[in-house]
Parts: structure tokens; C-alpha cells; sequence
């Protein structure tokens, strides 16, 4: 299953950055059609590529329902705070649905869970 899009940066909540993993929120687009889930990602920014994590759909952890797209870059450092362009995205695989958290820290772990998944499954 592979879905690519092009999107760009909007402004978040900065919570990824709070919880250690820093995203890059992105403007869903239109006719989007990605189920809500965590998905291991190939993201092209100014013609580099890494790997990604992406999330899309609601946040019930912390109670919204609103659905969001936001990507944590896996293996970099810090993040461009504005990405100006586009941002190409590849799902290579669903890692899994969203779903609630009884705290922010389980939330944390399980991302770190959702990460090392990713790691796998976007081998070069």
C-alpha cells in the first residue's frame, strides 16, 4: 500500500515538540484520502529524503477530535521551523489505528514503539 501526496507546513500546537518528537504539521489536502493511522513515510523537503512517521486523523489524547497531519523525521536532529514549498510524502505502511492514551507519557512510549516500526519497514 502506497499513497503519495504534496502538501505544505502549517503552524501546530507544538505538542509533538513537548512529548520529544517534534513534527512538521501539514495542511491536509484536498479530496485526502489516507485512512486515519500511523504510518511509516519516505518525505521529500527541497530534494532531500527522509524517513518519516506520519499521523493522520484525530488526537484523542488529548480530546480532539479534529483531524490533523503532522510527520516526525526520524534520525534529524532539528527541524527547519519553516519549510517554505512543498513537502512531498510516501506511505510505505500503516503502522497502526490512532487511538486514546491514559497520559501523554504512554503516548510517548508507544511513539517510540510506532518509530522503531517505522524504522523497519523503510529500510533502503
Amino acid at each position: 500500500m502506497i499513497d503519495q501526496f504534496i502538501s505544505h507546513q502549517v503552524k501546530g500546537h507544538g505538542r509533538g515538540k513537548t512529548l520529544g518528537f517534534p513534527t512538521i504539521n501539514l495542511k491536509i489536502p484536498a479530496n485526502f484520502k489516507l485512512q486515519a493511522g500511523i504510518y511509516a513515510a519516505w518525505v521529500t523537503i527541497n530534494d532531500r529524503k527522509f524517513k518519516g512517521a506520519l499521523h493522520f486523523g484525530p488526537i484523542p489524547t488529548f480530546g480532539e477530535k479534529k483531524m490533523s497531519l503532522e510527520v516526525f523525521l526520524i534520525d534529524v536532529a532539528d527541524i527547519p521551523l519553516d519549510i517554505t514549498g512543498f513537502i512531498e510524502v510516501e506511505t510505505v505502511k500503516k503502522i497502526r489505528d490512532v487511538k486514546k492514551f491514559l497520559s501523554p507519557q504512554a503516548l510517548t512510549n508507544q511513539m517510540k514503539k510506532d518509530v522503531a516500526e517505522a524504522i523497519i519497514w523503510l529500510h533502503e
